[in-house]
């Protein structure tokens, strides 16, 4: 298991709308094998929005990309992010 972070940067304004857009659009990745995830809008800063998604391994995810399913995703959210995402892949251990 592998867990992709990315954080977003959004209009605080319109977080709650993002966060709607988001939820739905996301949906489509499951057909890649994501077993869904969280997504955090932070207390400190309203701009700011961590999504955490729980994938099989990386290439799973590598394989969505560019799929007609991603880029109608892409298209859904690239207009409600301020600026690009950043982020990376992760392994988890219990603590």
């Amino acid at each position: 298991m592998i867990y992709e972070v990315r954080i977003q940067t959004v209009d605080p304004e319109k977080r709650g709308e993002y966060v709607k857009a988001y939820k739905d659009a996301i949906q489509s990745s499951k057909e890649a094998g994501c077993h869904g995830g969280f997504i955090m809008c932070s207390d400190d800063d309203p701009s700011r929005v961590m999504v955490l998604l729980h994938w099989p391994t990386r290439e799973h995810h590598e394989r969505w990309r560019g799929t007609p399913t991603h880029v109608k995703f892409r298209q859904t959210i690239d207009p409600w992010q301020t600026e690009p995402s950043i982020g990376d892949y992760y392994v988890a251990e219990t603590i």
